[in-house]
């Protein structure tokens, strides 16, 4: 295998193995077009079940009625990235704790052409 081969080879794998983050490769409006396995392990949902959706689908429905998903694309638009702490929901209804980074991807003109998302789970006694 060649140096740059191997190179493509570790960097996929360094995302798609890291289990204790969900990493989300989302487009503008918010679709899922790509994921590691922390979003399995983390919000339950397959690969499957997961790409296409909007992920709105992780917001508490307060959060989405308040728009707070749309609130964060337009922050990290605007500043580069959005930080939030709150509660999330898992596909199978029980609500978690959860730290998010949301960062916005640049084309080589600097327009921003999509976002990854990183979410990790938290536990009480870490939340501030």
């Amino acid at each position: 295998m060649e140096k740059k081969e191997l190179l493509e080879m570790l960097r996929r794998k360094m995302i798609s193995e890291i289990q204790d983050y969900a990493i989300i490769l989302l487009d503008l409006d918010g679709t899922i077009l790509s994921w590691n396995i922390g979003v399995e392990k983390i919000k339950g949902y397959t690969k499957d079940e997961i790409i296409g959706q909007n992920f709105r689908i992780f917001y508490m429905p307060q959060d989405r009625q308040a728009g707070l998903p749309e609130q964060l694309i337009a922050l990290a638009t605007k500043e580069g990235r959005a930080m939030h702490v709150g509660r999330r929901i898992r596909k199978n209804g029980t609500i978690f704790w959860g730290s998010i980074l949301i960062t916005a991807l640049h084309d080589d003109n600097g327009e921003v052409i999509g976002f990854t998302k990183l979410t990790k789970e938290i536990a009480d006694n870490e939340i501030s």
